[in-house]
């Protein structure tokens, strides 16, 4: 029997798959998120605001121990009323940006500020799953171009007593 590195040129064969983490020290570390209204400011200085009532999206702030802004991420663009995000890929996102906690946000295109269901459950998966790999959600955004609601101000920040 061939053993595998003879049957297979694995040099050819297979994807290389690589990670990379690309800091840039300075001006982020110096941004701390200690509040939804501070969270709300650098979230309002990254977001398209040509694109804040035309279709849904959803970003990720990545943040240290100590609550500084580590980076962020475009995780998904959607359409008028919806847009997918794959919890999985936060908390991949979330560990290889090394951060300790996340503040996640999206906004309403319709500009009403009342979560639907459907955040609710993805609120509950991300801080469950966060907190599965000792990361934390800190808080969820919806935003519209005047204000915003914080899922953590409202007790809206469940995790799943299984992992308690």
């Amino acid at each position: 029997m061939k053993n595998i590195t003879e049957k297979f040129d694995l040099s050819s064969s297979f994807a290389e798959v690589g990670l990379r983490y690309d800091s840039v020290r300075g001006s982020s570390l110096e941004v701390k998120i200690t509040t939804p209204e501070a969270a709300r400011e650098l979230l309002m200085s990254i977001w398209n605001r040509d694109t804040l009532e035309l279709r849904e999206e959803f970003y990720v702030l990545l943040l240290n121990n100590a609550k500084q802004c580590l980076g962020w991420s475009r995780v998904s663009v959607g359409g008028k009323t919806a847009t997918i995000v794959e919890v999985s890929q936060v908390v991949t996102l979330a560990l290889l940006g090394n951060a300790k906690s996340l503040v996640v946000a999206h906004n309403h295109p319709s500009g009403i500020l009342k979560p639907s269901r459907a955040d609710i459950n993805l609120t509950t998966k991300l801080a469950t799953a966060l907190q599965f790999h000792d990361l934390e959600l800190s808080d969820h955004l919806i935003i519209t171009r005047e204000d915003y609601y914080s899922f953590r101000e409202h007790d809206l920040i469940h995790i799943n007593d299984l992992f308690l």
